[in-house]
């Protein structure tokens, strides 16, 4: 897990795989041959007629980008058939259901069951498709429902066919679903530095000791004001910058009733660190707000916080801000450049905002939460304060 979080692979990177059974035990690798050998982190894979042509598709789900991939059969085949069990003395879907299909020459038979979930989190299709090969022969199948019960169902050809418990009767399925896919060429975004993540909740925040400018201890605490906790370094262009914005902004800040708090990392390494840049910086920007120097201690607990937030845990870098309301809790995080009105309007927005508002304004995409927020104890219990 941590390799994971950490930007590496279960997998290792590895291509997907595509074995063809060439019978008597031997499978040939065809990856390359059919097109399926992406190099995704894959997880999930689905089988199913998406488009109910008689041909099986698969669905990929992934753990990197693209996260759901649809590989849509198109090629020509031989006949097949599938059939859709329906339980009446039985569970409905008929999960535990052996069919064993058979040819009228008596000479081929197939087996197959209907099941709930196959392979590794994922579920299939409830279909249960039967190539045929070059077979146009009339087809019996003998069904052997969950509890015991065997049932025949005859005048089965190529085709879908609904087989309903008790009936002995296979009804032929005509309509097709329609289905319409547009074709889109996959767009990989322009990569950024920067980025803004308002957090789903009201993540409490880890105490962090740091040494004023006069060398003096102190702790960053709750208070009466929202603050925004920022880290910089005096060699960071961008930090310059953002130091340069926040002193030309300090109206703004107070109209917003916002306490800010810049931590310089240049003093992780010790005594030995040369902070001559630091200080500079503070000067030459007029910086008018709280500032200090945070040690590896500290730089390593938020580290930690944020290791806890996200699946894959960010390196260190400069600028980092983050947005804490009046109870010490993590509101909204901006890596790199961040534009002065948009930690205003944040503040503004998800300072007033209820645990189910805050809850919908976190997803980076179009889209909403489909389930409820976390109540704030089960966070707390996640983020014990200290930690």
């Amino acid at each position: 897990m941590t390799l994971v979080r950490n930007g590496y692979s279960w997998s290792g990177g590895e291509r997907n795989r595509f074995f063809l059974n060439g019978g008597e035990g031997r499978f040939h690798e065809m990856s390359h041959l059919s097109g399926l050998d992406q190099i995704e982190d894959g997880r999930g894979l689905a089988i199913v007629d998406w488009d109910q042509d008689g041909l099986l598709d698969l669905w990929y789900r992934n753990r990197t980008a693209p996260r759901l991939r649809l590989m849509h059969n198109q090629r020509r085949s031989h006949p097949s058939v599938a059939l859709r069990l329906e339980g009446t003395k039985c569970n409905r879907d008929a999960i535990g259901a052996v069919v064993e299909m058979k040819s009228s020459s008596a000479d081929e038979y197939w087996v197959q069951s209907v099941r709930a979930g196959d392979l590794f989190l994922s579920q299939s299709s409830k279909w249960l498709h039967f190539g045929l090969g070059t077979n146009k022969l009339e087809l019996t199948a003998k069904v052997l429902w969950p509890g015991g019960h065997e049932e025949v169902f005859t005048g089965i050809r190529t085709g879908r066919y609904h087989l309903k418990q008790g009936t002995g009767k296979a009804k032929p399925i005509s309509e097709r679903q329609k289905i319409a896919l547009k074709k889109q060429e996959l767009i990989v975004p322009a990569s950024n530095s920067s980025a803004r993540v308002i957090l789903p909740g009201r993540v409490p925040f880890p105490i962090v000791g740091y040494r004023d400018q006069s060398a003096k201890r102190k702790t960053i605490t709750p208070g009466a004001r929202a603050t925004l906790v920022m880290l910089w370094s005096g060699n960071c262009v961008r930090c310059k910058e953002g130091l340069k914005n926040f002193a030309k902004n300090t109206e703004a800040f107070r109209l917003n009733n916002l306490n800010i708090v810049a931590l310089s990392t240049d003093g992780v390494e010790g005594p030995a660190a040369d902070l001559s840049s630091t200080y500079d910086l503070i000067e030459k920007t007029k910086f008018p707000f709280s500032w200090g120097f945070i040690d590896q201690a500290a730089v390593q607990k938020l580290h930690h916080f944020q290791e806890k937030l996200f699946d894959r845990t960010p390196g260190p870098s400069v600028p980092l801000a983050i947005l804490l309301d009046q109870n010490f809790r993590a509101l909204t995080i901006y890596r790199g450049e961040t534009d002065i009105s948009t930690i205003v309007s944040d503040l503004q927005t998800t300072l007033s905002s209820t645990a189910v508002q805050l809850y919908h304004l976190a997803p980076p995409l179009r889209g909403t939460w489909f389930t409820n927020p976390l109540p704030q104890r089960d966070i707390d219990r996640l983020f014990p304060v200290g930690q």
